[in-house]
């Protein structure tokens, strides 16, 4: 489900079984603004994906978007505290800002694909969908 208000009206009927919470992050700066443009489109095509997997599962959430000279862990705590009081059990933030990256995030590297082909594109974009999956599963799995 997407943060939409369709989604949400089914969200409310079905809430009890959308126990993940699934957020974007998205770095903005001054410079090398064509890389953090790339890691917003990249994070957003893989959280989009994996919320299609996971429809029914997981409620993607709008991006959680900051300046790269912030510290971005208090905010990640309010947002998981926030969306835990929610009744969600688990909360998934993705990245492609390495900088960030730690094992609060789920971190995917956003690869120059601009010029590639586009089977290499859905090859890598696949593979990285997942690997997302796989840590949602694994989250699934260890709090049960």
């Amino acid at each position: 489900m997407k943060w939409t208000a369709k989604d949400v009206d089914m969200y409310e009927q079905t809430k009890e079984y959308v126990d993940t919470a699934l957020i974007p992050c998205i770095p903005i700066g001054s410079t090398n603004m064509k890389a953090f443009a790339e890691m917003s489109e990249h994070v957003s095509l893989i959280a989009n994906e994996v919320e299609r997997q996971f429809k029914g599962r997981v409620m993607l959430f709008p991006p959680l978007t900051y300046f790269v000279q912030e510290q971005i862990q208090a905010r990640v705590q309010e947002w998981t505290n926030m969306l835990k009081q929610a009744g969600f059990q688990h909360v998934c933030f993705i990245t492609s800002h390495a900088d960030i990256a730690d094992e609060t995030f789920v971190y995917v590297p956003a690869l120059p694909l601009e010029h590639a082909d586009d089977t290499y594109k859905q090859k890598v974009v696949r593979q990285q969908v997942e690997q997302v999956m796989d840590a949602l599963v694994a989250k699934w799995t260890l709090k049960n």
